[in-house]
């Protein structure tokens, strides 16, 4: 335990430096901060793409003002060390049109379940440096090293798919505490109100939801070109990245197999006030093969896929899509999203269970101050996909990286209710979070639609294939955690919190308190509610 006590009281002098944001942050608690700003805006920001860019988003958002110390001043707060501690980039250079700046990424948690004898931990150390030139050319890298042993539930996903969720490869020891590691960057030009480009190492989000079934930041960051054109109402992205397939076996000379991808999003601000938004989304999923390189069709930004794919009579695996958001007022907003991989209405209208009627849907709703309540919000979200959805002929068809969903974390075959309630009051955050899902999971060696990175080839008939078959299975996870927001200029917090949670079906019954408490900058999103 004073092991332990020593590392996280080391961690804040260790790894204490600092950072002036370029892109937002992919990170929930720092979005729960702007939200109210973005349901208020009649400017017509465009939210359903992430991360945001802090230049644009100021437009819409009091950036500066939301995330300025809250702190009393003090003797202690004005030495330096205080500064640094509460209020203060450590690093911080803003010469000659040109601002750089350096982030601590730690993540120090120590944590009991009730259920098993040893503790959890996280200990993760890194740093994030960013910079921008004239608000125009911006730069960012990062990096963080971590170990962490984690209770039953995730260690045996660990132990399955060989990564840790969201992050990388593991390297396992004989304590069964895993090392992994993950690094991020990228560079950027704002070349006009009109265009922006992202060269990247890194990861993004499609929606305005909790989930996304079009693109969700649930896996390992990649490689990514993202392109950004705006006129009037109109936000259109392009996205090409590289993703790896880890189910095939990786050659000694180039590694895993790569597997490439385009997305088009077109978003479209409707009414006087922008109180409608409606998103098409189209993305296509290809692998190179002997005969086969880097399909140059698909580089073409404003074309529909679906056609070209078609045209080229080729196995690619397209998904089209659309995100929706209204706001009812500046408190109120609904939001969803359809997802379809594939869809024949006359088998819909014949409901004989066609394995082929692939598709999802999501429906939210956000609350802001509610009850007038300043800072009090809410926000309750039903996700729902058929089986086989997001399956292809191979996984290096399947729309997934890094053996994670690139979608929703439970793959296919479920359905799922997710509900938050948060409330702040100046640098304390609390928060309840209750998940309630059905999923029906693969039995034996029989696809039935759950595991996302079987072939659809493999099911074991084209009809009766309905919502739930398998092993029809119950997840419930309640969430309550506080914490203190020690420096908003790197997200510091120090935080406590409990999870119960409860995994059942026919054949095992998983109940589990997890308890925990530590230290982390809280600047991306981890999923372990699966």
């Amino acid at each position: 335990m004073n092991k332990i006590l020593f590392i996280l009281i080391a961690g804040i002098f260790i790894c204490e430096v600092s950072a002036q944001d370029v892109l937002f942050p992919l990170s929930r608690d720092m979005n729960t901060r702007i939200e109210s700003f973005i349901n208020a805006d009649t400017t017509g920001f465009h939210s359903s793409v992430k991360p945001y860019l802090l230049p644009e988003m100021r437009k819409a958002v009091p950036v500066d003002s939301i995330f300025s110390p809250i702190v009393k001043d003090g003797k202690f707060t004005r030495t330096w060390v205080g500064r640094k501690l509460f209020k203060e980039h450590l690093l911080f250079v803003d010469e000659d049109d040109i601002v750089l700046s350096v982030d601590p990424v730690f993540n120090l948690q120590y944590g009991k379940e009730q259920q098993s004898s040893p503790s959890y931990f996280v200990n993760t150390r890194g740093l994030l440096v960013q910079g921008n030139v004239k608000d125009k050319f911006y730069f960012y890298t990062g990096f963080h090293e971590n170990q962490a042993r984690y209770v039953p539930y995730i260690d045996s996903t660990v132990h399955t798919t060989l990564v840790v969720p969201g992050q990388g490869i593991v390297k396992f020891n004989p304590e069964q505490v895993f090392d992994f590691s993950q690094s991020i960057g990228g560079i950027g030009y704002i070349l006009n109100k009109h265009f922006d480009f992202l060269f990247a190492q890194d990861k993004n989000f499609i929606g305005d939801g909790y989930r996304s079934l079009l693109l969700s930041d649930n896996s390992y960051s990649y490689p990514f070109l993202r392109i950004n054109m705006t006129f009037w109402k109109f936000r259109y992205t392009v996205l090409y990245t590289v993703y790896r397939d880890l189910q095939s076996a990786p050659d000694p000379n180039v590694g895993y197999l790569k597997k490439y991808n385009t997305v088009h999003n077109l978003d479209l601000n409707i009414g006087k006030k922008n109180k409608l938004t409606v998103s098409i989304f189209e993305t296509v999923m290809w692998a190179p093969s002997a005969s086969r390189g880097y399909e140059l069709a698909y580089l073409n930004p404003v074309l529909f896929i679906r056609p070209v794919e078609n045209s080229l009579g080729s196995p690619d695996n397209v998904l089209l899509g659309s995100n929706v958001r209204w706001k009812i007022n500046q408190q109120n907003t609904l939001y969803g999203q359809v997802m379809l991989d594939e869809l024949l209405l006359d088998e819909v209208r014949a409901g004989e269970g066609w394995w082929g009627n692939k598709q999802g849907f999501q429906l939210g709703y956000k609350s802001s101050n509610l009850f007038k309540v300043k800072n009090l919000n809410f926000q309750t979200e039903y996700n729902w996909v058929r089986p086989y959805t997001y399956q292809h002929r191979t996984s290096s068809q399947s729309y997934n990286q890094y053996n994670q969903a690139l979608a929703h974390p439970l793959g296919a075959n479920f359905s799922e209710s997710v509900t938050f309630v948060n409330y702040r009051y100046k640098n304390l955050f609390a928060e309840l979070k209750v998940q309630i899902a059905t999923m029906g999971r693969d039995t034996a060696d029989l696809n039935l639609g759950n595991d996302i990175f079987k072939s659809y080839e493999t099911r074991n008939s084209d009809y009766g294939h309905y919502m739930f078959d398998g092993l029809k299975s119950d997840l419930n996870t309640v969430d309550l955690r506080v914490n203190y927001l020690v420096n908003p200029k790197y997200n510091f917090v120090i935080e406590a919190g409990v999870i119960m949670r409860n995994f059942e079906n026919v054949q095992q019954n998983d109940r589990s308190s997890f308890f925990y408490f530590g230290m982390r900058t809280s600047l991306e999103n981890y999923y372990f509610d699966f």
